[in-house]
């Protein structure tokens, strides 16, 4: 079970800002989706995690996303 855990990684991740989401898919195929409430924690939460993407991942990995269509 732990070595599956681990093959998985992650393919892409899009922060949207709009939506103030994140959508991580992995080399599964699989996605998932964060959503952050419209308050003071929420985008203290959304800019933290943002920012340790933006440390942590190869920017080639990471679509920013400013508005819907």
């Amino acid at each position: 079970m732990i070595m599956e855990l681990m093959d998985t990684q992650v393919e892409h991740v899009f922060i949207d800002f709009s939506r103030r989401s994140v959508k991580i898919l992995d080399n599964e195929g699989y996605d998932n989706i964060i959503d952050w409430q419209w308050t003071k924690a929420g985008a203290e939460g959304f800019a933290e995690t943002v920012s340790q993407i933006v440390n942590d991942f190869d920017s080639d990995l990471v679509t920013y996303c400013f508005a819907e269509q």
